[in-house]
């Protein structure tokens, strides 16, 4: 990750198993410092060595004021961060830690019910939404697949739950489909949904005709990065009047980079929402998995990682 914005240094102060394959890990501040709060949905961006950079979404809430908890899933086949966490961090080492950040939040329902879905480890965004609206004591349904009961994470904390509706389905036997749930969700219900890519496939074909503004998804990773032509386009900067051409075979993070721009940015893939900057102007090919189909309409922003200018463009940069 490169960024104008300085990581913070938290020391790993614990590892606590949590189901088969999945370990919580809680990072504290070295001097007891409180740190940035957070609200459910946010995630951080966590160096493990020096080239890798993974996202993974806060518990919430916090076990205190100075340390975040989150949860990692080792992913045999993965690209090597979840093993590198896993298997070669230490408990007492300093690891570079970004402030939160937050392109998946729990919004006002207007008084609506809310229904989350989560598989697998997409649970740790949905139980921070969870707990927050048993606390408030909003109406809440959570409809949960992982593949046993062995394998469900924060299974005694669901088993025990008051306030809302938990519904923990195990693949390894007859399951409900997520057509069936949707199709008896009420019309106005706010929607959540975290998981694996077919569950967000089905889950965004499943409610495409219900108002954007009241179904949310947050994806692990891009859904296919690679669609849509590229062809050539410029890009102008606004704070400088400098105009950059972009190729077919370049980012405008790329671009903006290699011109000595000092950008944000970590996943590169258009999940994160680090790279996230304000389009004045032009019409843009949104190719990320961060902003809503009402945000996409608008417009005003862009992820640069990833996207690009259906015309030429000015940028707030």
């Amino acid at each position: 990750m490169a960024s104008s914005e300085t990581p913070l240094a938290l020391r790993l102060a614990g590892i606590a198993y949590g189901v088969p394959g999945i370990n919580l890990y809680r990072l504290a501040s070295p001097d007891g410092a409180p740190l940035p709060a957070f609200e459910p949905g946010a995630h951080v961006d966590l160096h493990i060595g020096q080239e890798t950079v993974r996202q993974y979404s806060l518990l919430w809430p916090s076990p205190s004021s100075d340390s975040y908890e989150i949860a990692v899933r080792e992913t045999p086949d993965g690209r090597g961060g979840s093993q590198a966490w896993h298997r070669e961090t230490v408990v007492g080492q300093l690891y570079p830690v970004s402030a939160p950040r937050n392109h998946f939040p729990l919004r006002e329902a207007g008084g609506a019910p809310t229904w989350l879905f989560a598989g697998g480890i997409g649970i740790t965004p949905i139980i921070a939404m969870y707990r927050k609206l048993v606390a408030e004591k909003k109406p809440v349904t959570l409809h949960y697949w992982t593949r046993s009961e062995q394998a469900t994470l924060f299974r005694d904390e669901l088993r025990t739950a008051a306030g809302g509706t938990v519904h923990c389905h195990h693949t390894e036997r007859v399951a409900p489909r997520l057509a069936d749930i949707l199709a008896d969700v009420p019309p106005d219900a706010m929607l959540y949904c975290c998981g694996p890519a077919r569950m967000i496939d089905a889950f965004d074909a499943l409610t495409q005709r219900r108002p954007p503004e009241r179904v949310h998804r947050e994806r692990f990773s891009a859904a296919n990065p690679e669609a849509g032509p590229k062809d050539s386009f410029t890009i102008r900067l606004a704070r400088t009047g400098r105009s950059l051409e972009i190729g077919p075979d370049e980012t405008i993070l790329s671009a903006c980079l290699e011109a000595g721009l000092d950008l944000s940015y970590s996943c590169e893939e258009g999940v994160c929402g680090a790279c996230e900057v304000k389009v004045l102007s032009g019409q843009v090919d949104h190719r990320d998995q961060v902003l809503s189909p009402t945000a996409r309409a608008a417009s005003a922003t862009m992820m640069v990682c990833c996207s690009r200018g259906i015309t030429d463009l000015e940028l707030d940069l």
